[in-house]
């Protein structure tokens, strides 16, 4: 989930979900033990301009201060982010994900001190809601960057906005297509329609359900009450890196590359993949990750790659927009692509459920060997960009 390799949509739910609950349960103690909330700003900067107005310093001075530690947290979040990237860790969204534990774990130890039976006042409700705010800052920052701006998790404007607006195009589009066959071949109505929808719902309901639990967890062990968002966010992490859903592996077979390309070895431009999927026993959906974001991180040197795709047996919407992706990345560098592994009903299935023309015998083969022998024969070939439906 939080590792270059497994960015799967459904690793990216997975962690959404997690984490909006985190956020609604940290938010809520936030609410309980210092009076504010921390993990959305926008009520925070309409407050602050009618404070100022006022004449109510201090007050503003506090609102400034939350929306200057959420914009730390998410600073924060891109330096230890790209200081993975730039480092070539395997990992990089760990490290800013245990900053985020750190930081609620200092945010639990005031809870742990607060008198939850008494009003208080100074500078522990300080340090207190600045620290809350910088770990919502810091979460919100890397699922943007995880999910490549595709959903947050610390406030729910934007979800409801985009749940409204993305319900009303899925049923326009239900409406004109009436039903009809033709909706199974489009990619609307296979899969990230629906598959997002589902989402945004899902991390509405979590944001709630975590405010539920922690504002009850607070009524029933009210010193303690930070604990149980510690744990389901250090369980999320070591769960995934422990256990990826998908590995890409890069493999050297000796004897084929031997057979093809003789005693001088395999071409240094070509790299061999093996994507192996993990948690499943083959027969259920292949669970693939971001291959293009993976494209974008390969050597450049590698101008020719081959996806042995053998370990899979089963593909569905997801894994078909997956390797969709791979392929006009692939034609948008100039690099060639042939998928190995796949028999022609697991071609024809992941065709049916993307462009038709997506894998063909051009970019497509049974095994490594036989794409190995492809491309000795068309050792310059890139494959061309996929074309529009209805364009020339």
């Amino acid at each position: 989930m939080l590792v270059i390799r497994a960015h799967s949509f459904i690793l990216q739910a997975r962690l959404a979900i997690s984490l909006a609950l985190v956020a609604g349960y940290t938010n809520v103690v936030a609410i309980l033990t210092c009076g504010v909330v921390v993990s959305h700003m926008t009520g925070h900067a309409a407050n602050l301009g009618r404070e100022v107005v006022e004449g109510k310093f201090a007050a503003a001075a506090l609102l400034a201060t939350l929306l200057v530690a959420f914009f730390v947290g998410a600073f924060i979040s891109g330096l230890a982010t790209e200081a993975g990237r730039l480092r070539g860790w395997s990992s990089i969204y760990v490290l800013p994900a245990a900053i985020e534990i750190a930081l609620l774990c200092a945010f639990a130890v005031g809870v742990e001190l607060h008198n939850p039976i008494a009003e208080e006042f100074g500078n522990r409700l300080w340090w207190m809601t600045i620290v809350a705010a910088v770990s919502m800052g810091l979460q919100n920052a890397t699922i943007t960057r995880i999910s490549s701006g595709v959903v947050r998790t610390t406030h729910l404007t934007g979800i409801l906005t985009d749940l409204g607006h993305e319900s009303a195009q899925l049923a326009l589009v239900r409406q004109l297509l009436g039903g009809r066959g033709a909706a199974r071949n489009t990619q609307i109505a296979q899969g990230p329609g629906k598959q997002r929808l589902l989402l945004l719902a899902s991390i509405l309901f979590s944001f709630i359900v975590g405010s539920a639990l922690g504002a009850l967890a607070y009524a029933s062990f009210p010193h303690w009450s930070m604990v149980p968002p510690i744990a389901l966010l250090a369980w999320v992490i070591v769960e995934d890196v422990r256990k990826p859903i998908c590995e890409l592996a890069e493999t050297m077979l000796a004897e084929t590359m031997l057979a093809e390309f003789g005693d001088a070895g395999l071409p240094g431009d070509i790299c061999i993949v093996k994507a192996i999927p993990r948690g499943g026993d083959g027969a259920t959906e292949a669970r693939l990750p971001n291959l293009a974001e993976w494209l974008a991180q390969l050597d450049p040197h590698k101008r020719r790659v081959v996806l042995d795709l053998s370990a899979a047996r089963s593909f569905g919407p997801l894994a078909a927009i997956a390797i969709d992706a791979l392929v006009a990345a692939c034609a948008r560098s100039g690099r060639q692509l042939i998928v190995a592994g796949l028999s022609p009903s697991q071609r024809r299935t992941i065709n049916s459920h993307s462009r038709a023309d997506l894998l063909h015998d051009g970019n497509a083969t049974a095994d490594v060997a036989a794409a190995l022998a492809r491309m000795r024969e068309r050792p310059t070939r890139a494959i061309s960009a996929p074309t529009a439906p209805g364009s020339t």
